[in-house]
């Protein structure tokens, strides 16, 4: 279906007092959407609790849309302030000898080490570096990091690490008293001096140099290990595997053009722990092939680097991507910058490779939700290059960030990109200056939300040109919210075939999706399919019906799957549900599988496929001995879609008449469709 576009007479960048809030309210109030803003945030207080780990930010998004576009609040709300406030400048005096600085630093440390360890718990880690290794990492593996972790002492923790050791490299500049190069046992592992000509180094709990063209080789700080390297001068190099697994990790590089080519996981990558990487000036060169360039997993993982032309390369997973507890940092400070993402292979064969990337925060349905993940360049011409799962996206409770302060850009993606929220996750682009490019080779991306999610791309100033395939540019599907907002400039918009852009959306569960499309209508120009356009299509309303896939011969569920299922895998009891229509349509196994799904119900009363059973009680219903056991216990479930379906399925008037006065958008929307078919207006 369609949804809502602000035409081109509206100026919402034009004189005028009116707040962007109100616009689009007064707008929604005369599409008849008034309260559609408020959809996501009905639909999921109606449904399953949210998941525990899943950040608040997410929440709280989800249910105030528009706050999305405001990339200086998610920012500061997601990045703890001592990251925010972070700087190497020097203290004015050293108030007091190296020695003595240092010795109150491993103090420190020491005491920070034992309080990681309280913080969290031991696992698996060598099962967790070989997947590592292979450019994954399992729900499994993930689940029992998580378990251990208790995530507030976590957080303090953290934090004060990286306050502790960034105020350390202050102090430490500023003292004069450096001494003789040399090495020595310490309460936290060895320390080591290094002197100012060329060293090599190896694997340390500290390491403080002050000069040099030096090579290090790094490794992972596991077990509860410190890893600390402030390098004050020199163009150097860094090789290995730099990330902490139950660990805290920090490397403070104060000047040069280094280069850091890390074979393994690394440069602001944390599992159960914090690694961070601060880079002040040069132009610098990061390459790994997983997993890094800030990524973290219930802990933080960040890559600050304060000038320079940069370039950042990595395979997959990394450039500012979260998973469940995790929050993912990378932030440029200026400079021509390049960022590329290859990616995995896809098995869903979706036309790219898997990049998660680039401010992105990603989660496993069902079981893990996303972290934060944050992509903030403050200036520069910069190159994005990735291909799905990118430039500002979020997947299940995640919140994905990309935000570009200046420069003429350009963004090339594939799908899912380009402020893209997927599964009740916010994904948000936001460029505030140049001219700019975004380009998507298929779409679903650039301003779109995706099943009560929020998507978001807003360009504040430039000619700006858009391209996309289809499903883009303020749009969404299965009740998301997309919004692309374009603060003036002689833009250009092309998409390349259907109907879902500019506005126009497709609805599901009898409720809205829609768009929100905002530019300057003086100066901007668009292309469909080739052609050009004066304008964007007319708004359309009109509430598409779900059509009913048709059963393949031979489809059957075994009574042993339900029994054994996995309640908390999503993917399985997708599978298992999407079948369950089909399979209660055999007249031999009818009878023996009802009964079984209604001892799942009744050991299950959450059971993932109660909303499959009621499609399949419309579709085949229960034995008369069971018929009305099963409705009274789908009418009674803790989940307004699960009832919403029970309605839809068998169209009763009076329970309908009561659900019209339900709190719940959706079991109304189920209320007016039961009346409807029962022939009452």
């Amino acid at each position: 279906m369609a949804a809502l576009a602000l035409a081109a007479a509206l100026l919402v960048f034009g004189a005028g007092p009116e707040p962007l809030a109100e616009r689009v309210a007064r707008l929604l109030d005369a599409r008849g959407l008034g309260e559609s803003l408020t959809l996501i945030d009905n639909t999921l207080r109606h449904e399953a609790p949210t998941p525990p780990a899943a950040p608040p930010l997410a929440r709280e998004l989800l249910a105030r849309p528009l706050d999305a576009l405001d990339a200086q609040a998610i920012f500061e709300r997601g990045v703890p302030e001592a990251l925010r406030r972070i700087t190497v400048d020097p203290a004015p005096a050293a108030t007091q000898p190296f020695d003595r600085l240092l010795d109150a630093y491993i103090e420190e440390l020491a005491s920070i080490q034992a309080d990681l360890l309280a913080a969290t718990g031991p696992f698996d880690e060598a099962k967790v570096l070989k997947q590592l290794a292979e450019g994954m990492l399992g729900a499994d593996a993930q689940l029992e990091i998580g378990a251990g972790v208790d995530r507030e002492a976590l957080g303090r923790v953290n934090e004060r690490f990286i306050a502790t050791t960034a105020r350390f490299v202050r102090e430490l500049r500023a003292a004069r008293d450096w001494p003789e190069p040399g090495r020595f046992a310490s309460a936290i592992g060895t320390v080591v001096i290094g002197s100012r000509g060329n060293d090599q180094h190896g694997p340390a709990a500290l390491i403080l140099d002050p000069g040099g063209d030096d090579a290090y080789e790094r490794a992972p700080a596991t077990g509860g290990a410190i890893a600390v390297i402030i390098d004050l001068e020199g163009n150097d190099t860094y090789r290995g595997a730099d990330f902490a697994m139950r660990g805290l990790s920090a490397l403070f590089d104060l000047a040069g053009d280094d280069r850091y080519e890390m074979q393994g996981p690394g440069l602001g990558m944390a599992l159960a722990g914090a690694s961070l990487l601060f880079d002040q000036s040069g132009n610098d060169s990061y390459r790994l092939p997983y997993f890094g360039q800030g990524f973290a997993l219930f802990g933080i993982g960040a890559l600050i680097d304060r000038g320079g032309n940069d370039r950042y390369e990595i395979e997959a997973w990394g450039q500012a991507l979260a998973f469940t507890g995790g929050l993912a940092l990378l932030w440029d400070a200026g400079g021509d910058d390049r960022y590329t993402a290859r990616g995995l292979p896809d098995g869903y064969d979706r036309g790219g490779r898997l990049s998660g990337a680039q401010g992105a925060a990603m989660g496993i349905r069902n079981m893990l939700p996303g972290g934060v993940g944050i992509l903030r360049d403050d200036g520069g011409d910069d190159i994005y290059v990735a291909e799905m799962f990118a430039q500002g996206t979020g997947y299940f409770y995640g919140v994905g960030l990309l935000w570009d302060r200046g420069g003429d850009d350009r963004y090339q993606a594939i799908r899912y990109a380009q402020g893209n929220g997927v599964h009740q996750a916010v994904g948000v682009l936001r460029d505030e200056s140049g001219n700019d490019r975004y380009a998507m080779s298929f779409g679903v991306g650039q301003g779109m939300g995706l099943d009560l999610a929020v998507g978001v791309l807003v360009d504040v100033a430039g000619d700006d040109h858009y391209a996309a395939r289809e499903l883009a540019q303020a749009s969404g599907t299965a009740n998301g919210i997309g919004v692309l907002f374009d603060g003036g400039g002689a833009d250009r918009f092309e998409i390349g075939e259907g109907e879902l852009q500019w506005g126009h959306a497709e609805w599901l569960r009898g409720m809205p999706t829609f768009g929100i499309f905002l530019y300057d209508p003086a100066r901007a120009s668009f292309l469909s399919g080739g052609k050009p356009l004066p304008a964007p299509p007319a708004p359309r309303k009109a509430i598409e019906r779900e059509p009913q896939a048709k059963c393949p011969p031979g489809v059957t569920v075994a009574i042993a799957e339900i029994e054994s299922l996995r309640r908390d895998h999503f993917d399985a009891a997708y599978d298992i549900g999407g079948r369950l229509r089909c399979a209660l349509g055999d007249a031999q196994a009818h009878a023996a599988l009802w009964q079984a799904l209604d001892a799942e119900l009744a050991q299950h009363p959450l059971s993932p496929l109660a909303g499959w059973i009621a499609v399949g009680f419309g579709a085949h219903p229960p034995p008369p001995a069971l018929y009305q056991q099963v409705l009274d216990r789908l009418d009674a479930h803790p989940y307004c879609s699960v009832r919403a379906q029970a309605l839809v399925a068998v169209p009763r008037p009076d329970v309908a008449r009561r659900a019209l006065g339900s709190s719940c958008f959706r079991l109304q929307a189920a209320a007016a469709r039961a009346l409807e078919k029962l022939g009452e207006r």
